[in-house]
């Protein structure tokens, strides 16, 4: 039960503020809607073809398919790593939706086939260590299936999270922060990019590290065999054929706005220098050129369509969290007319 949905909360400083005084109804709706909502909304239209086509999930499929043996410790790291890089240039939100489906249903096909391996007698579960193999299955296969299983989605979520981390674009704090006039001047996508990957690396390591430790370590199930993830590519290339036009044109666009978004601050934007010295360019319009020709160019899976249609932003588009980041400003512009930003 809520009280209020979390989105809506986004407007009471829109409410709360004017009546308190603190400062006017146009000032608090004007914060609502600047260059970072844009830069949210290109980012966001481009993780909606990536989505839309499936190749994030494809990638993933082929990283796992690329290692000639396949465990717990190797699907673990494959995963994590897959999820950490693709949530620095994907919303983090929507990596986790996309791998986590494939994550669960991976591990249901190994559950069913350790049950049928205990019911004809079989060990489906080998450690090096008996006291390990006590501890972690409790004498039960289907149990440590279950807790390698936690430990999967417990990586998609961490490595999540501390690849979104890495880049503004990646996680809404980093947006909400971005728009701040104490920095927003000085933060760029690549200054926050060079700040922050270190720190999103150790994040990452260390999160592999406790998770392996604590979900992972000394145990090998017998039925988790690469058999499985090719039976999972073969269903989904079942559901969306083989690699597609659609789908390089998608990426493509995804690498050209990671590409501008890295070097517009060093060479487009003086270009966009107007004769007094104002910059006129900014991330928001180098992430919206990628996002914008993904409506013009046509698709080969769905003849006289675009590979993003509209129909598709509608439905996935995350308005609420436009209201999230705007009500996020807008207690930023409180603090400023307040005065509480000269005092703190």
């Amino acid at each position: 039960f809520e009280v209020i949905p979390i989105y809506a909360t986004g407007l009471l400083p829109i409410v709360l503020m004017p009546v308190c005084k603190i400062t006017s109804t146009e000032v608090v709706a004007g914060s609502y809607w600047n260059s970072v909502q844009m830069l949210f909304v290109a980012i966001y239209l481009v993780d909606i073809a990536l989505e839309e086509v499936g190749l994030p999930r494809r990638l993933a499929l082929k990283a796992l398919l690329s290692s000639s043996q396949l465990n717990p410790r190797h699907l673990l790291f494959m995963l994590m790593v897959c999820c950490w890089l693709m949530s620095m240039f994907i919303n983090t939100i929507a990596v986790t939706l996309m791998i986590t489906p494939f994550v669960i249903g991976l591990m249901n096909a190994v559950e069913e086939r350790v049950r049928n391996s205990e019911a004809q007698g079989a060990d489906p579960i080998s450690t090096g260590d008996s006291e390990a193999q006590a501890s972690k299955s409790d004498g039960s296969g289907a149990d440590s299936v279950q807790t390698i299983a936690c430990g999967l989605l417990m990586g998609v979520a961490f490595s999540a999270t501390c690849g979104g981390m890495a880049t503004l674009t990646g996680s809404l704090p980093n947006r909400i922060l971005a728009g701040q006039g104490l920095v927003s001047w000085r933060v760029t996508w690549i200054r926050w990019f060079a700040f922050a990957l270190p720190i999103s690396t150790a994040t990452f390591l260390i999160s592999f590290a406790v998770i392996f430790a604590r979900y992972v370590r000394g145990v090998h199930v017998e039925d988790l065999k690469r058999q499985l993830v090719e039976e999972e590519y073969e269903e989904f290339v079942k559901e969306n054929g083989p690699f597609n036009r659609d789908e390089l044109l998608v990426g493509l666009a995804q690498v050209a706005q990671i590409v501008l978004l890295i070097i517009s601050p060093f060479i487009i934007f003086p270009l966009g220098d107007n004769e007094d010295g104002v910059r006129l360019l900014n991330d928001a319009t180098m992430a919206a050129v990628p996002a914008l020709s993904l409506f013009a160019m046509p698709s080969i899976v769905r003849p006289g369509q675009s590979v993003l249609t509209w129909t598709a932003v509608h439905e996935k588009l995350d308005f609420g969290m436009l209201l999230l980041i705007g009500g996020g400003f807008a207690i930023g512009k409180g603090f400023t007319e307040a005065g509480l930003e000269d005092t703190m």
